[in-house]
């Protein structure tokens, strides 16, 4: 289901999943004479961490549940006080993308110091939210093909679904609608 309004939202859910749309400063780079403009608002709205924080996040959750946060390295800090202004507890990094290119090579990001591959969730909770683990199966490394600009894998939301089975669920900055998960976003499809 499409949530248009998270203020009016009255539905408690015991998973939050997130793809922030981070606010990052301009980034060049230099490679072989090429510059490279990082600019995350050439592609989609952002927002600073002070607007994320201050999401009513919440009033939604129930008294057990669980965040998974989409973060980069450069947002490491970024991302913990997000999940702690959202009411989680840090536990882990429960799950690192590492991108690929359609023909299963490694896809490279520039960036100030090293080229990237990867990509971490976050992974916060309240309450008691491991009575309601279904398995202990699911890997927390992901190597699925990057696709559009900013584009997460289903994997991931598929493991997620896996891990707790049916259970309230709301993704976040939403780019789709999926089956047994209500959405909230403006780039919704």
């Amino acid at each position: 289901m499409k949530i248009h309004d998270l203020h009016s939202v009255t539905k408690k859910y015991q998973i939050i999943y997130a793809d922030p749309p981070w606010k990052f400063t301009s980034k060049k780079f230099q490679d072989g004479g090429r510059y490279f403009d990082r600019l995350e608002s050439n592609h989609y709205s952002t927002m600073s961490v002070r607007e994320l924080s201050k999401l009513p996040i919440q009033r939604i959750i129930a008294e057990d549940a669980a965040c998974f946060l989409w973060v980069v390295d450069s947002h490491l800090k970024e991302g913990l006080y997000v999940l702690k202004h959202w009411g989680f507890t840090y536990k882990t990094v429960a799950f690192n993308w590492i991108k690929t290119s359609k023909n299963d090579k490694r896809f490279f990001n520039f960036s100030p110091w090293t080229l990237k591959s990867w990509e971490f969730v976050l992974l916060g909770t309240t309450g008691k939210m491991g009575q309601y683990k279904q398995v202990n199966n699911v890997k927390g490394l992901v190597e699925v093909e990057r696709t559009r600009h900013s584009r997460k894998p289903e994997e991931v939301r598929n493991r997620i679904d896996a891990l707790f089975g049916s259970i309230n669920k709301i993704e976040l900055f939403a780019r789709t609608v999926s089956p047994g998960w209500d959405s909230w976003g403006n780039e919704i499809l």
